[in-house]
């Protein structure tokens, strides 16, 4: 599990293999944290993605990277 505080958001990264990071780490923009876990069965990714405004509490993540993608 990893979590990424960007100001008043957090966002939460679960189901990794591997995390590459450590507590206390500044990341980076596109700096690689992790790999993605591979589900044994069906062999797809299964990361758990959160996204976490201060005073609002967990929001929709499709809407907040539309937001980035722009």
């Amino acid at each position: 599990l990893v979590i990424v505080r960007h100001g008043e958001y957090l966002t939460v990264y679960a189901k990794l293999e591997s995390v590459n990071v450590k507590q206390g780490d500044k990341v980076k923009t596109k700096q690689n944290i992790g790999k993605v876990a591979t589900d044994a069965d069906d062999n797809q990714a299964i990361l758990h993605f959160e996204v976490w405004k201060s005073g609002t509490g967990k929001m929709d993540p499709a809407k907040w990277l539309m937001k980035s993608a722009r």
